[in-house]
């Protein structure tokens, strides 16, 4: 079985900055770091480290910032005979890091934007029943609307993390098997700001089985089976930068390996809480030597802390 990601890829350019600027204020930096990103490279990079077979597909420019992520996905095994070039330069992110952890991102888009949809057809054409598509909020809405659909037809499993928000997703939701918010983008979806209220809306409106991430309190799933919480485990935070997209990626492997939904969340969960002790995107997330000894405590029920 494959983990087919179709998503975006950037070069993530970070600041340590002692708070979070407020509106007219310039802060100075206290160091800067240069990584990949973008949720699609993200989890698509975890997934593979979390023992997933995993299939990449995302667009990028002809410039110097796009051989930074082939270098990228060179170092981490995974093919590159699904990126798809595109006339945008490649997507960048500026980064600001709090010494609280907390961050602040804004993202280029125009290369994602740039994956039509017939440039997704041929690795669609990969699919297969069992397979599982992994996809986040960075494409166009038709573009995920055809992978979508096209993954259900095909008799794959769909999972889809809707960040960032650019778009209604109303319509959209019977064709996914797992959604996975934190709290932010359930309420900006849904208008509800209870959480559990919010699940159950977005289940109504079709998503098979909803995932709140909660940041420090862990997370929560609400499905056809039940619903299981998991809390976090109390860490020092750093930098919380793709800690939602190792989440995603372990989670997507363990989906992919018919991991138990209450085991997949400790194990997605352990992996997040570990990111945030680190700075950084890429460099931040556990490795796979990390991730095979979590599943073994997930596995055995271990709360991991």
């Amino acid at each position: 079985m494959t983990v087919l990601v179709i998503g975006n890829a950037t070069v993530d350019l970070s600041y340590e900055v002692p708070r979070l600027p407020a509106p007219g204020e310039t802060v100075l930096a206290r160091a800067k770091m240069v990584d990949t990103g973008g949720k699609g490279l993200n989890q698509a990079i975890v997934a593979h480290r979390a023992g997933a077979e995993v299939v990449y597909c995302a667009p990028l420019g002809c410039d110097a910032q796009a051989e930074v992520i082939l270098e990228r996905l060179g170092r981490e095994g995974l093919g590159v005979e699904h990126l798809r070039r595109v006339s945008a330069p490649t997507d960048e992110s500026l980064i600001f890091v709090a010494a609280s952890g907390e961050n602040a991102i804004v993202s280029t888009a125009a290369a994602a934007h740039g994956l039509a949809e017939e440039a997704a057809v041929p690795v669609l054409d990969l699919l297969r029943k069992g397979d599982l598509l992994l996809m986040q909020g960075n494409l166009t809405r038709a573009t995920t609307s055809l992978c979508l659909d096209r993954a259900r037809a095909a008799g794959a499993r769909t999972l889809l993390n809707p960040a960032p928000i650019a778009f209604d997703y109303e319509g959209l939701w019977p064709a996914v098997d797992l959604a996975v918010l934190n709290e932010v983008e359930s309420a900006i979806l849904t208008g509800r700001g209870d959480p559990t209220l919010a699940a159950e809306a977005l289940r109504r409106a079709g998503a098979g089985a909803v995932v709140t991430t909660l940041g420090p309190q862990g997370a929560r799933l609400v499905g056809d089976d039940g619903e299981w919480s998991v809390p976090a485990p109390k860490v020092a935070a750093v930098d919380t930068t793709g800690a939602g997209d190792v989440f995603c990626g372990v989670l997507a492997a363990a989906v992919h390996d018919r991991l138990g939904f209450e085991a997949a969340l400790r194990w997605a969960v352990a992996a997040a809480s570990l990111s945030v002790t680190r700075r950084g995107t890429a460099n931040a997330f556990p490795s796979r030597d990390e991730l095979v000894c979590m599943r073994e405590r997930s596995d055995a029920g271990d709360t991991l802390r």
